[in-house]
């Protein structure tokens, strides 16, 4: 059985007792995510990333929604003109974003945007993020020139609806790393602060979620066998031996979880990939 990692202080004051079962969902429900990105990029049958990239877009906000929607102290923002509902949690505002397509990236380096910040999400940062105290050589948090108009009447609409949320509200910034050969690699939750236009942040708190957390939300409500104890062992029911697909969830992570075999007096044996 493997150990849960220990919850930090920040966690616990953040979400209080149930840190480690908000910690479990959050990687339960980007593992769905991605596993789901996964499948649109293979059904596509199309060497292009469109597939993937959509969907999972898509597909981290709805099964954040999903995972939480009934949690006490759930609920749900959508701010206007955005397509995608935003989950808060007990005053935490949850905000997923890709900063990496591999594992080496440093978290450090992560980016809300691939370009430049939108309105919304500057306003989620100035509302409910850390006052900026991290300076960079160049801050540069001017609206583009050519898209002015646009982003002032974006922000006008998006700012009556967030000025409803308590004004103690805070975001949680929740970055992965993930790409569609092999699923989410790497996850933080954290506070921090919007440094430019460009989405460039620094962290004040950052924390990786290790995705072996997500095991029992993942494993939730898959069928169990209840024995019949009352009869004798030849008057039960032919065992079924009918052979069933693991979760996709767990065929397209499976380092994270194993396929475990009955079998102990057998050395395993080392993929080609894999140092002895």
């Amino acid at each position: 059985m493997v150990e849960e990692p220990g919850i930090s202080r920040w966690a616990t004051e953040r979400f209080g007792e149930r840190a480690a079962s908000v910690r479990g969902q959050l990687a339960a429900s980007l593992l769905e995510a991605a596993g789901n990105a996964q499948d649109a990029q293979k059904s596509s049958r199309s060497d292009k990333r469109y597939a993937y990239g959509s969907t999972l877009m898509a597909r981290r906000y709805e099964a954040l929604v999903d995972g939480f929607k009934n949690d006490p102290g759930f609920q749900v923002v959508r701010p206007y003109g955005s397509p995608h509902h935003l989950v808060v949690l007990d005053g935490n505002l949850i905000l997923p974003f890709r900063y990496a397509e591999d594992d080496t990236t440093p978290i450090s380096e992560a980016r809300v945007s691939d370009g430049r910040v939108s309105a919304l999400v500057r306003e989620l940062f100035t509302r409910f993020a850390p006052a900026t105290t991290y300076h960079q050589e160049v801050l540069d948090l001017a609206l583009a020139s050519d898209d002015e108009e646009t982003q002032l009447a974006e922000l006008a609409a998006a700012r009556p609806l967030l000025a409803q949320l308590p004004a103690d509200t805070r975001l949680i910034p929740v970055a992965y790393a993930a790409n569609a050969q092999a699923s989410l690699l790497k996850l933080y939750w954290g506070e921090a602060e919007l440094l430019d236009d460009m989405g460039r942040i620094h962290w004040t708190h950052v924390e990786q979620i290790p995705l072996l957390t997500a095991l029992p939300w993942v494993t939730q409500g898959l069928p169990t066998a209840e024995p019949d104890m009352a009869g004798r062992f030849d008057h039960g029911a032919e065992p079924d031996l009918t052979l069933v697909r693991r979760p996709a969830v767990e065929r397209e992570n499976a380092k994270i979880f194993p396929v475990h075999s009955e079998s102990t007096d057998e050395s395993p044996i080392a993929d080609a990939d894999e140092r002895p």
